[in-house]
């Protein structure tokens, strides 16, 4: 072969060489490139009110859960005695929660208040009528952005024949001074449901 001809072919194979490194480093560049972007997502809200009550990051109202006790012509108003009935409202706004969650609400008589015939009744929700279970809890679910939900709880001082003190106790209880408030405690747990 002649120098020229010889140049030319290590030439033409350079050449051939370059276009096919090209040619697939173009095509291979499709599988291999990369793209940078970002996601935004917005988180969640869970803001429950409770009585008009904020109840982030507490564990306990600051307002006072204020019982209403029915007209007894016997009963000066706003007092405790045998025989008389009442209720108390819990209202649950999850107007700004993103999710549905169920809640749990429990209603007993405080430990420190020895009046065994103070009981819980029933209740209502959003005027719906409900007897209490034997454990004593209301549950169930709200869903997420729903307006005010009214939990009415309903008790009374069991004066009947089914009740645990007789009068002496009763009359006792009520003399001590230091049952001058007789107080009940209310539980409330939320908690998101999970898909």
């Amino acid at each position: 072969m002649k120098k020229n001809d010889r140049r030319f072919l290590i030439l033409f194979v350079l050449l051939l060489t370059l276009s096919l490194l090209y040619l697939f480093q173009t095509s291979y560049a499709k599988y291999r490139k990369q793209v940078k972007g970002e996601m935004q997502a917005r988180i969640a809200s869970w803001n429950i009110k409770v009585n008009d009550e904020d109840i982030s990051n507490k564990t306990q109202l600051t307002n006072t859960i204020t019982p209403v006790f029915d007209v007894n012509e016997y009963v000066n108003d706003g007092v405790l005695a045998p025989g008389s009935t009442g209720h108390f409202d819990i209202v649950v706004n999850a107007e700004d929660v993103d999710v549905d969650f169920n809640y749990e609400i429990t209603c007993v008589v405080d430990d420190s208040t020895p009046l065994l015939d103070l009981v819980f009744t029933r209740y209502t929700i959003n005027d719906t009528n409900y007897n209490f279970t034997q454990t004593g809890k209301i549950t169930g679910e709200l869903t997420k952005n729903s307006t005010d939900t009214t939990f009415r709880v309903f008790f009374k001082w069991n004066d009947d024949a089914t009740n645990q003190m007789n009068n002496q106790a009763d009359t006792e209880y009520a003399i001590d001074e230091a049952n001058e408030e007789t107080k009940m405690k209310v539980s409330i747990k939320f908690t998101q449901k999970n898909a």
